[in-house]
């Protein structure tokens, strides 16, 4: 009798269980049932598209194509987000932005680049964007970095060379270039040979970092807190976390223990450590989030953006031949030191530059918030729900961009017009990235120094292998082959 007590009482809890689930489902499933969907998995939900890295872009494109641009989404049995690639939902959501914050989702990047101006909102975000703009954007302070930039492409130069005309890994090349960079521009620190060893953990702790936060945007589980402090991301995390934070300590040690000389041009933590919010300086926290920021920002996603460029550049001759004549237009025979204004005269790499941030969305989405209910073409946006907004989906459709595959730089002459609310490469108003400048003057400068130097060419047997890593990354590497040019000759 006891037996069977026992057994009735557990069939209760399970018929109640089962119940209470299907309940929650059908709740759930008709949340925000006003937007369309592709079908998807009960209770795991969209999980599945997620499985193949290398299809998942292409995967959600053609959902968003087909279903109207913009589709509910679920992961796992909760209530769903919406992923959009619509310029008009886009646009609603820019004009409604007093009541739009981060995603989320954010909170994933918190424990890398802390409350900085990229995962905070409200006053603190707009305070310090407000203190940190001139640092980022003024011309005058640009225009000090440009020599830098020049310095150090020479030594890519170098490096392409002793690599002769066998086929390139390009990107670990850039990522040891963009590092250079960074340190130079933003600490004021040259980093010694000896320290080149510690590129390779640097690099691979930063592409952890993307991968683990990639891992619980699209996870069922790990987007818990909870349940993801039991996974292997969760220690890999830690681990990459402490060689980052390790590479600041070591910047800003360096910075300390420089002699500053009278007249020498000011880094962006010169210009951090002189800014005042409210009358107080920033922490040394403050600083850290946004060195953080600036460092993968300025490493990562410009390396990746300058190794696509050089890529398409050497799978497109005709391209490479345009680059070419406009490289001897600008620069003589005698005169190859890049300054400030030739920069500006490179139109054509310009218009390179922004096809290939088109064509390889480097940051394929952004995560949005809405504070309150909203209501657009008749639908309800309700509060607390989290929007994604699709970058690499509005770069890849073919209302905004035809034939949106193909590599066409001259999309971007100056008499096409490009809607801001389809192309957005450097995230969407307000709170497009503040580097932006810095990053086109950069690969300016190292582009048009490898095609003064080498005729680039494309290694057929090594395709690219895409997939969203937060930044795009290619699995088997970037791959080119390099001819040296004849001597530069004057026109």
């Amino acid at each position: 009798m006891y037996h069977l007590n026992i057994s009735i009482l557990l069939c209760v809890i399970l018929t109640v269980i089962v119940v209470w689930l299907i309940a929650h489902l059908l709740k759930i499933y008709r949340h925000l049932n006003e937007f369309p969907t592709n079908p998807f998995v009960p209770i795991f939900g969209h999980v599945f598209d997620y499985v193949n890295p290398h299809k998942t872009l292409i995967t959600l494109t053609d959902n968003l194509y087909e279903y109207g641009g913009t589709i509910r989404q679920y992961l796992g049995p909760k209530k769903p987000s919406l992923i959009t690639a619509n310029k008009n939902f886009l646009q609603f959501l820019c004009n409604n932005n007093k009541y739009i914050c981060k995603s989320v989702f954010y909170k994933f990047l918190k424990p890398w680049l802390g409350e900085g101006l990229v995962t905070s909102d409200g006053q603190k975000w707009l305070s310090r964007r407000r203190a940190l703009t001139s640092c980022f954007t003024q011309s005058t302070v640009l225009k000090d970095f440009v020599g830098v930039f020049d310095e150090k492409s020479e030594s890519l130069i170098g490096s392409l060379s002793i690599k002769g005309e066998g086929s390139i890994n390009l990107h670990p090349i850039m990522k040891q270039l963009t590092l250079d960079i960074i340190c130079e521009t933003a600490m004021g620190v040259s980093r010694n040979p000896q320290e080149s060893s510690k590129d390779g953990i640097y690099s691979s702790s930063i592409e952890t970092l993307c991968e683990v936060i990639q891992n619980r945007m699209t996870s069922a589980w790990k987007i818990h807190d909870f349940c993801f402090r039991f996974s292997r991301d969760y220690f890999r995390e830690k681990s990459a976390l402490a060689v980052v934070d390790g590479m600041f300590d070591l910047i800003v040690q360096k910075k300390l223990e420089k002699t500053s000389v009278k007249g020498e041009k000011k880094t962006m933590l010169d210009l951090l450590m002189e800014i005042t919010i409210d009358g107080k300086p920033l922490s040394r926290d403050d600083l850290r989030e946004e060195i953080n920021t600036f460092m993968f920002a300025g490493y990562d996603t410009t390396s990746t953006a300058m190794s696509l460029a050089v890529y398409e550049i050497a799978r497109h001759p005709d391209v490479q031949a345009k680059l070419y004549e406009e490289q001897r237009t600008i620069f003589s025979k005698g005169d190859v030191q890049v300054s400030y204004e030739k920069l500006e005269k490179m139109s054509y790499l310009q218009m390179v530059i922004l096809e290939t941030l088109r064509l390889h969305t480097i940051i394929s989405f952004i995560g949005k918030r809405v504070k309150k209910d909203l209501f657009y073409d008749g639908k309800k946006i309700p509060a607390l729900l989290n929007i994604v907004v699709f970058i690499h989906g509005f770069h890849h459709n073919s209302d905004y961009f035809p034939n949106p595959y193909e590599f066409t730089p001259e999309r971007f002459s100056s008499k096409n017009k490009i809607d801001e609310f389809t192309y957005m490469p450097f995230g969407v108003k307000p709170r497009q990235c503040l580097g932006k400048n810095f990053a086109m003057l950069e690969m300016k400068c190292v582009l048009s120094k490898i095609i003064r130097n080498f005729e680039v060419m494309e290694v057929p047997e090594r395709p690219l292998k895409l997939e969203p890593k937060l930044v795009l990354f290619s699995s088997s590497g970037i791959w080119i082959s390099v001819k040296k040019r004849a001597k530069w000759l004057e026109r």
